[in-house]
């Protein structure tokens, strides 16, 4: 009986415990080392860009397209999103002129799509004027 148990003792020496692997805490940012001071400053940073985002965009809602009608009717601004089209206004009028249309100079030489024209930044439109023809009074 002792040969059993000196097999038994034996093979309990001989065999080697596993030891379980310390577990990796902190998965796929365990081996980053940045300090608390550190990432409180990277996320004071970030809310404060943040907050400057949220404030541009509310300030911006939009392009502002202004009509100068050249001496005729006052034709309100208006704010346009990006990629849309400058709403329908009243025709202007002026005494003794024929409105023609909506220009992008003063000197009238470059007029505006008014169907098809997107706004993609504020400007001035100009108002464009014939002389009516008062020769058949």
């Amino acid at each position: 009986m002792n040969d059993t148990n000196n097999n038994k003792e034996n093979k309990i020496q001989n065999t080697e415990v596993k030891k379980a692997e310390p577990k990796n805490n902190g998965g796929l940012y365990s081996k980053v080392n940045v300090s608390v001071k550190t990432m409180n400053i990277v996320i004071a940073v970030s809310i404060i860009a943040l907050f400057a985002a949220m404030v541009f965009l509310v300030k911006h809602n939009g392009f502002t397209v202004t009509f100068d009608t050249n001496g005729g009717s006052y034709v309100e601004s208006v704010k346009v999103m990006y990629g849309d089209k400058v709403p329908e206004q009243k025709t202007p009028v002026k005494e003794g002129y024929v409105f023609n249309g909506w220009y992008l100079d003063r000197d009238c030489t470059s007029q505006w799509d008014i169907e098809n024209g997107l706004v993609n930044d504020s400007f001035t439109l100009f108002a464009g004027w014939t002389e009516k023809d008062t020769s058949q009074n």
